[in-house]
């Protein structure tokens, strides 16, 4: 069984909206997508308080801090993950040709962008990075990142043995799919951003059902 990534839906909300507008937009959102979808939201820099937002509306998602780190590690419904491990997870996925990715979504030549000014640099001490050129934006790259590193199981123990088990039920040939939704929370200078991805198993590429129903479903929600 191999696994493809279907993003079926991207969007970046007015620079400047409001933390608890957000949470009651991705709200609006999650209603409109299958019961179950996960939610995974950066943390990194806005912190526990926009968290706390999200479940006081009754929304649980998993917190996402960015590290420069090496390792991933959890406390909690909040992982620490290495934007190493996301932006890379992320590349070898397009390299693959297991991220599908419609043309049609109003931010995908956006996120093309993005994806073409992320560059790879050393530190003074030799570890790896992955940075946005000096001026430009990542957001859309970093929701996609999240949302793709949930559904790939970032995050939850033991999740290769869940999936097994579920492909199991369908007698072998593929598991219900997964949508997660990915969100960058923005700050002064970036606006939020979002991203829905679906994750399908399939036991050929003949056998991967279209993303469009993702976008069809979840298109259209405002604030």
């Amino acid at each position: 069984m191999t696994a493809i990534f279907q993003v079926g839906h991207l969007e970046r909300l007015p620079l400047g909206t409001p933390y608890p507008a957000i949470v009651a937009h991705v709200g609006r959102l999650l209603a409109k997508l299958p019961a179950g979808t996960d939610l995974a939201i950066d943390l990194t820099g806005v912190g526990k308080p926009v968290f706390d937002l999200f479940q006081y509306s009754g929304i649980y998602p998993v917190g996402v801090q960015i590290t420069a780190g090496s390792a991933e590690s959890r406390d909690g419904m909040v992982c620490s993950v290495p934007k190493l491990t996301l932006v890379s997870r992320l590349q070898a996925l397009l390299h693959e040709g297991r991220l599908k990715i419609q043309r049609e979504l109003a931010e995908a030549e956006t996120l093309v962008r993005e994806l073409q000014d992320f560059r790879v640099e050393f530190t003074a001490a030799g570890h790896l990075t992955f940075n946005a050129r000096a001026g430009k934006h990542d957001d859309l790259v970093l929701a996609l990142a999240i949302a793709t590193w949930r559904a790939h199981g970032g995050g939850m123990a033991g999740d290769g043995i869940f999936h097994y088990y579920r492909i199991l039920a369908t007698g072998g040939r593929f598991a219900d799919p997964r949508y997660v939704i990915g969100v960058d929370l923005g700050q002064s200078r970036d606006p939020t951003a979002i991203a829905v991805v679906r994750r399908v198993e399939i036991a050929t590429a003949e056998t991967a059902t279209p993303a469009a129903d993702i976008h069809r479903t979840a298109a259209g929600s405002a604030l």
